[in-house]
């Protein structure tokens, strides 16, 4: 995705989700950050029961997910974060496909993690909008 797309993405995600605005500052002002598309699980039991957080992903990858919170750690304070405005400045996110390729060309292998999971999480996102 070229900067102008990236730009205009996030300009198309702020009006259709206000919440963005308050992203930054709440940020800085050591708050949590809202997700641009805000996901709550399913109510009903079964469809929940579907979602095996720990038992399908967790108790699969503890380690590798440590080591991507490790990532992001680093990452947010390499963007001049800290541990409590920790957040996902998706401003500057928007090469996750180009990113996750340089990163498996040096073998980083966390960060093509995280960058893997970035684009399905906005991928994600788009569905939910788009249905």
């Amino acid at each position: 995705m070229k900067n102008n797309d990236v730009t205009a993405e996030w300009k198309r995600l702020q009006e259709e989700c206000p919440a963005l605005e308050t992203n930054k500052a709440a940020a800085e002002q050591g708050q949590s950050v809202q997700h641009i598309v805000p996901f709550k699980l399913p109510i009903n039991a079964q469809q929940r029961k579907n979602i095996p957080v720990y038992s399908g992903f967790f108790a699969y990858f503890p380690r590798a997910i440590a080591a991507v919170a490790q990532v992001s750690l680093a990452g947010g304070i390499q963007h001049g974060q800290t541990r409590e405005t920790l957040h996902w400045d998706r401003p500057l996110s928007g090469d996750e496909l180009d990113a996750m390729m340089r990163h498996m060309i040096d073998g980083d292998w966390e960060q093509v993690a995280w960058r893997a999971m970035a684009h399905l999480e906005k991928h994600l996102e788009r569905k939910e909008v788009a249905a």
